[in-house]
C-alpha cells in the first residue's frame, strides 16, 4: 500500500513537472515572439528615421539660389594692360541631380549640377590722362554675363545636416563690355570650379571663374548717324562707321556668395 502510495505521489509530482516545464517552453517561446516583433518594429522605426533624414538632406536640398559678391579682373589681350574691379554682384539658380540613390559609404553622393542662371556683373573705373592737360580723367566701365552652368559635383555628408560639397562647371554665356563709349559683346565659355559647405537650408561658397574671348564693338558716335549733303546714310554706311576693332579679353572672378537650398 505505501508503495503504491509513493508511486501515486511521484506520478503527480512528474505529471505537474511536464505542465510546469510546458508552460516554461510557451512562455519562453512566447517571449521569443514578443522580442521578434519589437525588433522588427524597431527596425521598421529606424528604417523610416532614415528615409526621413535622407528626405530632408538629400531630396528636400537639391536645388539652390545663391547671391554672391565678385571680386573681378579684366586682361586686355589686345593692348595690354589690366583693370581690377570696384565691385559685383552675381546671383544663379539650379539643381543637382544625384546620380545614385542611396550615398556611398552612407555619406557620399555624386551628381550633376544645371544651373539654369547665372547671372554676373561688375563694375570698373577706366583712367586716362588728357595728353593736353595731362589730367587724369575718370570714367565707369561695366561688364555683365548671363548664361548657364552644368557639370559634376561631390557633396559629403559626415553628420547631423552639415553637407561639404565641390564642383566644376561649364558655364556658356553671352558676355557684353561697355568702355570708352564702345559697347562690346560676344559668346564666353566660362569655366566655374568651386567648393560650398550647407547646414540645412543655408550654405556658403566660394568659387573661380575664369574665360576668354574675342568681342566684336560698336562705338556710339553720333556723327555716324550725319549724312553728306541733304542724303541720309543707309543702315550698313552706319553700321560700318559704328564698328570697332575686334577686341580679346580675359576675365578672371572671384566669387563669395551666400546660397539657400531647398
Amino acid at each position: 500500500m505505501k508503495r503504491i502510495c509513493f508511486l501515486a505521489i511521484a506520478v503527480v509530482l512528474f505529471a505537474t513537472a511536464g505542465v510546469r516545464a510546458q508552460e516554461q517552453d510557451d512562455t519562453t517561446r512566447r517571449l521569443d515572439s514578443l522580442q521578434q516583433v519589437v525588433n522588427r518594429l524597431t527596425s521598421n522605426v529606424e528604417t523610416l528615421e532614415q528615409a526621413d533624414k535622407d528626405q530632408a538632406i538629400w531630396k528636400d536640398r537639391a536645388k539652390y539660389f545663391n547671391i554672391g559678391y565678385v571680386n573681378q579682373k579684366l586682361l586686355d589681350k589686345s593692348y595690354g594692360g589690366e583693370i581690377k574691379s570696384d565691385l559685383g554682384v552675381s546671383l544663379s539658380n539650379g539643381k543637382t541631380y544625384y546620380l545614385h540613390k542611396k550615398p556611398l559609404a552612407k555619406m557620399i553622393k555624386f551628381g550633376i549640377d544645371f544651373s539654369w542662371l547665372d547671372i554676373n556683373y561688375a563694375k570698373y573705373t577706366l583712367e586716362s590722362i588728357d595728353e593736353g592737360s595731362f589730367e587724369v580723367y575718370s570714367t565707369p566701365m561695366h561688364q555683365a554675363e548671363i548664361g548657364m552652368q552644368v557639370g559634376p559635383s561631390v557633396t559629403i555628408n559626415p553628420i547631423h545636416h552639415l553637407k561639404v560639397g565641390g564642383y566644376f562647371r561649364v558655364t556658356p554665356s553671352y558676355s557684353m563690355l561697355y568702355m570708352d563709349d564702345t559697347f562690346h559683346h560676344h559668346y564666353v565659355t566660362f569655366c566655374n570650379a568651386g567648393c560650398t559647405v550647407a547646414w540645412k537650408i543655408v550654405s556658403l561658397g566660394v568659387e573661380w571663374r575664369w574665360g576668354t574671348a574675342k568681342y566684336d564693338g560698336l562705338t556710339f558716335d553720333e556723327s555716324a548717324f550725319e549724312g553728306e549733303g541733304d542724303e541720309d546714310p543707309s543702315f550698313g554706311d552706319v553700321m560700318d562707321q559704328l564698328s570697332a576693332p575686334e577686341r580679346k579679353f580675359k576675365t578672371s572672378s572671384v566669387r563669395f556668395y551666400i546660397g539657400f537650398r531647398f
